[in-house]
């Protein structure tokens, strides 16, 4: 059983709740329906703010991001509150994508790992890792 199907809605939940505090400063919430069965999915990420920038990775054989190909905007529940952004998505340029994940897991240890990138003693993440890992992953940036 994948672990990430019981943690995932708990974790939505307390995004939306009252003590949204407990993971609102590393975790948003994206919110969008299906394409296809018009479903309401909700799913948690962490993210790299930067002003009305928030930056998350997903790897790319997740499948559930691919319903915000072709989107402008999605929304998404930040800090207890459900806003509409604009959304933007990499995942063909590898570069791109590395950029945005060095700065997501540099000095962050537990997305490092999520990212299955070590890092240095100076917190920086190992080129070779990162490399690798930008590969794998897809970028969503969301704009307010």
């Amino acid at each position: 059983m994948n672990i990430w199907r019981i943690i995932n809605p708990i974790v939505a939940f307390i995004s939306r709740s009252p003590i949204h505090f407990l993971v609102s400063s590393q975790i948003l919430v994206t919110q969008f329906n299906g394409r296809k069965s018009g479903k309401t999915y909700r799913v948690p990420l962490s993210y790299h703010s930067n002003n009305n920038t928030y930056t998350c990775v997903t790897l790319r054989s997740n499948l559930w991001w691919k319903n915000l190909i072709g989107l402008e905007t999605t929304n998404i529940w930040l800090k207890g509150k459900l806003t509409n952004v604009q959304v933007e998505l990499e995942y063909k340029n590898d570069e791109v994508v590395k950029t945005n994940l060095r700065h997501l897991i540099s000095g962050n240890a537990i997305d490092a790992f999520f990212a299955k990138v070590k890092l240095n003693k100076d917190g920086s993440p190992d080129k070779q890792g990162l490399d690798d890992a930008a590969k794998l992953h897809a970028v969503l940036k969301f704009r307010r």
